[in-house]
């Protein structure tokens, strides 16, 4: 994968002409806001998304709300009546797509509300969903995010615009941050099995080899098999790999089985779709990133 480079023009100029534009045709989507807030209600899907888009936005007035609370599985989540009538309310929907939120598919595709899906704007011929391991490709996707706040939101362009710059120099320090947390693995034990297809972008953006997955999809809806299993295993002990990664929201048997065949092995929890609770070190984005770093880290360093 290319790893774009960590540069933000000054998008006042473009996003005033989107303004423009959209007070011109009647831009989609309402303005109601939340209940204390007295601007707009952006809905993203999840919490990863969710505190994206409120540091892009950084209004008080306006209200950022995530469908599927911290800690819910983003695979499996099935949208409630009240949820739909949510993001049919919102001035914004803030979406990841590549098929991450499968219970909300039909909803999203549904919807009359303007939907941003960020990974178009960051790996649109990709099948893993999880563009969120790479901060830096994130920081680059972030104009997108932030034009939509702007021209379907309304929200200030020189506020959004100074807002964006300062979230993309914290992208920039926590890329910087992980990669002095993960340098003291060796790289012959930069190889990652994980429970499913979950750290493509962390991979590549971070030096390691993805050598396996117990489950060869990047859903934690998918299952496994004993064959697969035991192919597994024998990559393992061919590539002297010492921890296997597993998803908080994934079973972990069939990885402890496997941990448990090949002898050894240790088996490290991460989050890999979902920030964690209030509290927890992950549950702001760059803090989710900060401590799966860590845990890779340990687990490997």
């Amino acid at each position: 994968m290319s790893r774009p480079a960590h540069a933000s023009p000054s998008i006042v100029s473009g996003l005033i002409a989107l303004t423009v534009l959209s007070l011109a045709a009647g831009a989609c989507g309402s303005d109601e806001a939340a209940p204390g807030a007295s601007g707009p209600t952006i809905i993203a899907t999840t919490s990863i998304w969710a505190d994206v888009a409120n540091n892009v936005a950084c209004d008080p007035s306006a209200a950022v709300q995530a469908v599927i609370p911290a800690g819910g599985d983003p695979h499996a989540f099935e949208p409630s009546l009240s949820d739909r009538g949510a993001m049919e309310d919102a001035a914004l929907v803030v979406a990841n797509g590549l098929d991450l939120e499968q219970g909300l598919s039909d909803t999203l595709d549904a919807l009359d509300t303007p939907v941003l899906r960020m990974a178009d704007e960051i790996a649109p011929d990709t099948g893993d969903p999880h563009v969120w391991f790479d901060p830096v490709r994130v920081s680059a996707a972030l104009p997108a995010l932030a034009e939509s706040l702007v021209g379907a939101a309304d929200l200030d362009v020189a506020a959004v615009d100074d807002c964006l710059t300062d979230y993309q120099e914290e992208l920039a320090s926590i890329d910087t941050e992980i990669t002095a947390i993960l340098a003291a693995i060796d790289p012959a034990r930069r190889k990652l099995v994980t429970s499913h297809d979950s750290l493509a972008y962390f991979a590549d953006r971070y030096g390691f080899e993805i050598v396996g997955t117990v489950v060869a999809s990047s859903s934690t809806l998918a299952e496994t098999n004993p064959a697969q299993l035991e192919d597994l295993a024998r990559v393992v002990e061919r590539e002297a790999v010492t921890a296997i990664f597993v998803d908080r929201d994934q079973s972990a048997d069939a990885a402890i089985a496997l941990a448990d065949r090949v002898g050894d092995v240790e088996v490290v929890t991460l989050r890999t779709g979902t920030l964690g609770e209030a509290g927890s070190g992950a549950d702001t984005y760059l803090g989710f990133l900060r401590t799966n770093a860590q845990l890779i880290a340990d687990a490997l360093g």
